[in-house]
């Protein structure tokens, strides 16, 4: 019996993410997939009574073992894909390059949202550490944004002190493929040979550092904070997002 108290906490907790989340964030599948795999257990420990019995059934022992394999595995799963994101994200920046390439992401119509500000934050301690690096702020414009994400970038770091001249907006990508294939044009016709790094929240290094190599850019990844709310779906999110790169043979 105890179980099924602990099945409707831990479903329970993780549909009210989903729920809170959604009214803060822009719905994905990172905001979704606590609700995804919080629900049937909601409901297998509120409707107990139901469950219990039924579970006992040839047909209800085969489905309990296999929600039990599938669940064992999706914590394994997202316990070492954290490890593994995590660990790219805490390494020290590599001050000192020519170019820095800041990753954009959502701009609530001409501002930017709390996770682009904390890249951006990030890419201004770089910049006070390399007072001679270009910057490159990629992003293009999406539904509900007023600007690009590049021009709203551009806007925030010289509004706290970094002068104009070293400022280079891309503002036509839409995914973090073309952030780095559109500014590996800007390296190659303004800055040949250039050394680079980038900036983006901490669990998207990983990914982002092995977008950037198949798109020519040897570059060490520099990771914000991620916004604490989201951390754990954007974990999860990126967990599956890692995989299915994997999969489809887009990541080295």
């Amino acid at each position: 019996a105890y179980m099924y108290y602990l099945l409707i906490i831990a479903g329970g907790l993780m549909t009210m993410d989903t729920i809170w989340l959604s009214t803060v964030c822009n719905g994905n599948l990172g905001t979704a997939l606590p609700a995804i795999m919080g629900v049937p257990l909601l409901l297998i420990g509120l409707f107990k009574r139901f469950f219990m019995p039924w579970f006992r059934t040839p047909a209800g022992h085969l489905v309990k073992v296999l929600l039990i394999v599938c669940y064992s595995a999706a914590v394994v799963f997202f316990c070492c894909m954290g490890a593994m994101l995590g660990s790219a994200a805490h390494r020290k920046a590599d001050y000192g390059k020519d170019v820095l390439i800041v990753l954009g992401c959502a701009v609530r119509g001409e501002r930017v949202s709390l996770t682009l500000k904390l890249r951006l934050d990030a890419a201004l301690e770089y910049l006070e550490h390399s007072p001679n690096t270009a910057v490159i702020v990629s992003g293009g414009k999406g539904d509900g944004e007023n600007i690009s994400e590049a021009e709203a970038m551009k806007r925030y770091l010289v509004s706290h002190g970094v002068d104009e001249s070293r400022i280079i907006t891309e503002d036509k990508s839409t995914s973090t493929w073309e952030n780095f294939k559109f500014s590996k044009m800007i390296l190659d016709e303004r800055f040949p040979g250039a050394s680079a790094a980038f900036v983006t929240t901490n669990f998207h290094v990983y990914r982002a550092g092995r977008v950037a190599i198949m798109n020519g850019i040897e570059a060490e990844g520099y990771g914000a904070k991620d916004v604490w709310y989201t951390k754990f779906n954007n974990y999860m999110r990126e967990s599956i997002a890692v995989a299915v790169y994997r999969l489809r043979g887009l990541l080295i």
